[in-house]
């Protein structure tokens, strides 16, 4: 299950959520680079320092995908999807521009289940 997360209420949502998530890019070679940073909202945008690594990806895809867990077991959790702009290549910070979000929880699964891969 999904709940939209809009621009107009993202304020809201980062209080709720806190100020750190997992940056995710893409390498060249189409493998995931994840990160964790602090986050913070500035006109719009979001602003993280995720290191020279992301930046390097940020060379290749602007696509940027921020996660913030869920608070508990079953909980939702926030996942924001954006165009990533280099803004200080020696501090390795972003801007991050919003063009997506949702409040995403896990799949329903019984916890004596064993996972399928």
């Amino acid at each position: 299950m999904s709940i939209k997360v809009t621009i107009e209420d993202i304020d809201k949502r980062l209080d709720e959520y806190g100020d750190s998530a997992f940056v995710v890019t893409m390498t060249e070679a189409g493998k995931a680079k994840i990160v964790h940073s602090l986050i913070s909202l500035e006109d719009d945008c979001l602003i993280c320092s995720p290191g020279k690594g992301t930046l390097k990806n940020l060379a290749d895809s602007s696509s940027v995908s921020l996660i913030f867990p869920a608070h508990s077991d079953g909980g939702f959790s926030m996942i924001i999807d954006g165009d990533g702009q280099i803004l200080d290549p020696e501090k390795g910070s972003i801007k991050v521009k919003i063009t997506g979000g949702v409040l995403h929880r896990p799949a329903s699964q019984s916890l004596d289940e064993e996972p399928k891969c």
